[in-house]
């Protein structure tokens, strides 16, 4: 074997181990906006047209059923002026170990059987009755967050996934972060 094909051959073995091996996230390339950049951004438009502001969430994740990306923007005062008894079913719904275990399974499996979710509320225990899962189904079928697609088989409402993982993720962050405090300035950007 030559040197050449020899040296390629390394390169290409050692571009496969840099795919097969974990490692950390990829980069943002250069000319994407940082996070930061567009919270500067939403603060510059909201002083510009003397608005109380912007709220928003971003995301992208893999799951089985194949990527999801989303970015939304609601204003201020929109969502403060928002009627909020359907945002209670929802908050509801989220608010209760069993149903966060079922709608667990079903991002991390995709469709899901009775009996899967059955054995995600944790076998025989008193919550795993089949009333208590039909109970937990309907209340998260009310609230739009699952769907049946045929008798015992369910999976979440491809519509709701961004809006419920935000709502975790700025959950877990509740939960666990340090109280922020009082509002903070942000660092000038230039």
């Amino acid at each position: 074997m030559s040197e050449d094909r020899f040296a390629a051959l390394e390169a290409r073995i050692a571009r496969l181990e840099e795919l097969a091996a974990p490692s950390a996230p990829p980069k943002r390339p250069a000319d994407s906006p940082s996070l930061m950049g567009v919270i500067h951004e939403m603060r510059r438009q909201a002083e510009q047209e003397n608005d109380s502001g912007t709220v928003a969430y971003v995301g992208a994740v893999r799951l089985p059923d194949g990527e999801r990306f989303w970015a939304r923007e609601v204003p201020l005062t929109e969502l403060l002026s928002a009627d909020w008894g359907p945002v209670a079913t929802v908050l509801e719904s989220l608010g209760s170990q069993p149903r966060l275990a079922l709608l667990g399974a079903l991002m991390r499996k995709g469709r899901c059987t009775r009996a899967d979710l059955q054995e995600a509320l944790g076998g025989d225990g008193e919550q795993s009755t089949s009333g208590q899962l039909y109970h937990h189904l309907r209340a998260l079928q009310s609230a739009r967050l699952i769907k049946q697609r045929r008798r015992g088989d369910y999976e979440f409402a491809p519509e709701a996934l961004s809006q419920v993982l935000t709502i975790l993720a700025a959950a877990v962050n509740l939960a666990t972060d340090p109280p922020l405090g009082l509002p903070f300035d942000l660092p000038d950007p230039g």
